[in-house]
């Protein structure tokens, strides 16, 4: 794990206060060699509070990614880099500074950070502060939100709060959002800061904090009051002026039964479909698009061709679990995401080039990273006592929960000759996870399972099973490169028929692993395994 001094860092310029700490810059650090560094001091309240080896455990989980999942994740979120220590322990971490695109600089209020509350306002206000913003832009917006959270679900991180004040936004050519107060975020079920909510952002009443599904809930919230242009809109028929599809999601987020509300990674098509019908030409009569009145001077905003990652390989079980660190209040808190800060290679097969990285100490493990000035270090899974063992396993089941449906969903667009773009969006899925299949791989070698009965077994049949998934995966996703664009029924070409033997081939793997694993799963009150979830 990265850990730094406080006496070795050299404060720049004050940032920012707030309720939970000071943050600083530091001019002579940086993070993969080119992103500028802030230091989070925290105050007293927050350090009393503070979980340290909650703490240390996010800081360490990026270099447990794949490197270019930890890619993915740092170019969205300002993640903990590096654990800040004194003479009484820890005292902050240091983060990315947030994007100079992310910033709004108004006659009125001068340069902000460019939360979405600015958003949540009607056009006069808009107009008044320099910001130009159109409907389609707003969907994009929420599009990239929606790939993002529901990325992080995947990988077993929920936000919790989720607010405007922790969502920001650029807008342009390519609109999308950046995550602040990430300190706060729940990862694989721990807490490293206290719970909070925000003012006119709680979830119901009685209900559980900071689980997947109260993120689904507040996403519901801001997708009616961005489109509402309102702080604090319930009236989900804004929403459906826009879209009939995206109206009805919005009322079932919104509902008071979370087992009914929609999964995050349940907005896309909606959302692109709504995009396309903006984009269609304008039919005679009143209709959705004479809502609003953009000025036709804003610069276009489009949907890429071939657009960006959006789920990252990882899981799930624990996107249900009751509590996650609470929100910085502090609005003025600036990130640092979490990277290497000299050069290396990634081998992995996806078909995308990415920023090579490396760990400052010259080993080389996936999505390992540094801070200049820093030190990196990290530690197996290997665990002792049988019920330890147990747990590890299980976690690593965790990790992999949902790939499935998001695989499944992948493939059956190709066959069905979805739109181009679409497609080659599906294949980017398939090959994400595919590389989440290896990590775990990796993963499950450092698993001591000695202890367990039969656990050399368990563990072989478990690999067996990912490695025949991920072999599956990356022939689909060949197969979908070469079906894009096609008309009717997709054809099947040899890759289709790799794609679909690898995938027999991991199903009999998963049964056999589910019939051994279920009676240990019962033994140590761990969840039964569906073969059809692994």
């Amino acid at each position: 794990m990265t850990k730094v001094r406080v006496e070795r860092l050299t404060r720049g310029d004050k940032l920012g206060q707030g309720g939970q700490g000071t943050v600083w810059a530091l001019p002579d650090r940086k993070i993969n060699g080119e992103w500028p560094v802030a230091y989070k001091e925290y105050s007293a309240a927050c350090r009393n509070e503070l979980d340290g080896p909650a703490l240390d455990a996010m800081v360490e989980f990026v270099p447990g990614l794949p490197t270019e999942t930890g890619l993915w994740l740092c170019e969205r979120l300002a993640w903990p880099a590096a654990v800040v220590s004194d003479g009484q322990g820890r005292c902050g971490i240091l983060m990315r500074l947030v994007p100079d695109s992310f910033f709004i600089t108004s006659p009125q209020a001068g340069r902000n950070l460019a939360g979405f509350q600015f958003l949540l306002n009607d056009e006069g206000y808009l107009r008044r502060v320099g910001i130009s913003i159109s409907d389609e832009q707003r969907l994009q917006l929420l599009l990239d939100l929606s790939r993002t959270l529901a990325g992080l679900h995947r990988l077993g991180v929920v936000v919790g709060d989720l607010s405007p004040k922790n969502v920001l936004f650029r807008l342009g050519t390519e609109p999308s959002c950046f995550l602040i107060d990430c300190d706060a975020m729940r990862v694989d079920g721990r807490d490293a800061l206290d719970q909070r909510e925000t003012p006119d952002w709680s979830l119901p009443e009685g209900e559980p904090l900071a689980t997947g599904r109260g993120d689904s809930y507040k996403f519901g919230l801001l997708v009616v009051r961005l489109l509402a242009g309102e702080q604090d809109s319930r009236d989900t028929g804004v929403v459906a002026m826009l879209s009939a599809d995206l109206g009805r999601l919005a009322a079932t987020a919104l509902g008071t039964d979370p087992r009914r509300r929609p999964e995050l990674a349940d907005w896309e098509r909606p959302l692109l479909r709504a995009i396309e019908e903006l984009r269609a030409p304008p039919t005679a009569g009143p209709g959705p698009s004479a809502r609003r009145r953009p000025d036709v001077s804003t610069v276009s905003a489009t949907v890429p061709a071939t657009p960006p990652s959006a789920t990252p390989p990882g899981p799930g079980r624990v996107l249900l679990a009751m509590l996650v660190a609470g929100l910085l209040v502090w609005a003025g808190i600036k990130g640092v995401s979490v990277l290497g800060d000299r050069s290396g290679t990634d081998s992995a097969s996806t078909g995308q080039s990415w920023p090579a990285v490396a760990p400052m100490d010259g080993t080389t493990p996936n999505g390992s990273y540094g801070i200049t000035g820093g030190a990196t270090g990290g530690s197996g899974t290997s665990v002792g006592t049988s019920a330890d063992q147990a747990k590890a396993i299980d976690a690593l089941l965790n990790r992999n929960d949902g790939t499935r449906k998001v695989v499944t969903s992948a493939v059956q667009a190709a066959d069905g000759c979805g739109s181009a773009a679409d497609v080659r969006y599906r294949a980017s899925q398939l090959r994400q996870a595919a590389v989440g299949r290896d990590s775990l791989v990796n993963r499950l070698q450092a698993v001591d399972t000695s202890a367990l009965p039969g656990g050399a077994t368990l563990a072989a049949q478990l690999s067996s099973a990912w490695k025949a998934s991920a072999a599956a995966d990356r022939a689909f996703a060949r197969w979908a490169d070469d079906v894009a664009g096609c008309d009717g029924n997709a054809p099947h070409t040899a890759d289709w028929d790799e794609g679909y033997g690898q995938s027999q081939v991991a199903t009999a793997a998963k049964k056999a692993f589910a019939e051994a694993w279920n009676p240990v799963a019962d033994r140590y009150g761990l969840a039964r395994c569906d073969p059809d979830a692994i």
